[in-house]
């Protein structure tokens, strides 16, 4: 129990900013209940100030752009279970495929 604990609170993403850096950026989110607003939030918070750390290019349509992707990267890095997770909190709609039985 204690070391899934440990495993969870050192739960990290780690997002390439691109080639052009070729630096990466710990997002840590094991703290984080992304099920809950807050939590989500605070993920929000932790992916935007990286994204705008790692998206100095000058032009300001460039650093969209790259704020752009590096969310996006954020979100495909994240466990699917905590993807799932966040989407909830968010508002987002999970959709299951249901077998239909038709007699």
């Amino acid at each position: 129990m204690h070391r899934f604990a440990i495993a969870a609170l050192s739960a990290a993403l780690l997002v390439s900013a691109g080639a052009a850096s070729a630096q990466d950026y710990r997002i840590p989110f094991g703290d984080l209940d992304l099920g809950s607003l807050e939590g989500a939030a605070a993920f929000d918070a932790r992916v935007n100030d990286a994204a705008g750390r790692a998206c100095r290019l000058g032009a300001p349509l460039l650093d969209a752009r790259c704020r752009t992707r590096f969310r996006a990267e954020a979100m495909r890095q994240l466990p699917a279970a905590r993807r799932d997770d966040y989407a909830r909190a968010r508002g987002g709609r999970i959709l299951a495929m249901v077998p239909i039985v038709y007699g």
